[in-house]
């Protein structure tokens, strides 16, 4: 369900009705958890304009998130196919194979789009569809990556309602919670990248080990 927009920069925060609610946010963000709904939030920006169009929606029994962004909110968003247009996705869970191709075929369709996509945990890194899906992605122009604490941050204080826009409530959740989570998840992105010999996408990251995971049986909705 979308939550609302927010088309100028400058008045981030000042209306934060549209925004999504931090338990939810602390929830399906948390990459030490396995939700089953996917949450989507995203923003969109044209041309050289410093005005973003913002919303974010989640997965319901029809349709992944990653299809309701595309099929209807995108279309909401006075597209302007002359124009150049950066999308930026925060995904709660990294894109399946099916989505992924949904995403290709999109981007096919609307050269003037580039897009970024961050995510907070890797669904199912061993399943064949899955690889193929994200290194389909990458051959396309996506860039693509697991969230870093900045992507966090920006989230935070983006997209996420509460009463002041200070990070009080935010480190203590993310020192506790969050911190051994996702760099649990940073090792299974890792290690998906080095199954698919896509590791060149990431050269600017220091080689580490990757631990010995039990496979994930994880639905998502």
């Amino acid at each position: 369900m979308t939550a609302g927009t927010e088309k100028d920069g400058s008045a981030r925060g000042t209306n934060p009705g549209w925004k999504i609610q931090s338990n939810d946010f602390k929830e399906n963000y948390n990459p030490g958890t396995t939700p089953k709904v996917t949450y989507l939030l995203y923003e969109m920006k044209w041309g050289r304009s410093k005005k973003f169009w913002r919303q974010w929606c989640k997965s319901n029994t029809a349709q992944h998130a990653e299809v309701v962004c595309l099929e209807r909110d995108f279309k909401t968003a006075e597209f302007r196919p002359s124009v150049r247009c950066s999308i930026t996705w925060f995904l709660s869970w990294s894109p399946c194979g099916e989505c992924c191709h949904c995403i290709v075929e999109f981007l096919k369709a609307h050269p003037s789009v580039t897009l970024k996509i961050r995510f907070a945990r890797v669904f199912r890194r061993e399943d064949e569809c899955n690889q193929q899906g994200i290194r389909n992605l990458m051959k396309n122009g996506v860039d693509i990556d697991i969230m870093k604490l900045k992507d966090y941050r920006y989230c935070w204080r983006t997209f996420v309602a509460h009463q002041n826009r200070k990070e009080g409530n935010f480190w203590p959740w993310f020192r506790q919670i969050v911190f051994y989570g996702l760099a649990h998840q940073r090792d299974r992105w890792d290690s998906l990248c080095c199954q698919q010999d896509i590791s060149e996408h990431h050269q600017h990251r220091q080689s580490r080990p990757v631990r010995q995971l039990v496979p994930n049986a994880i639905t998502r909705v």
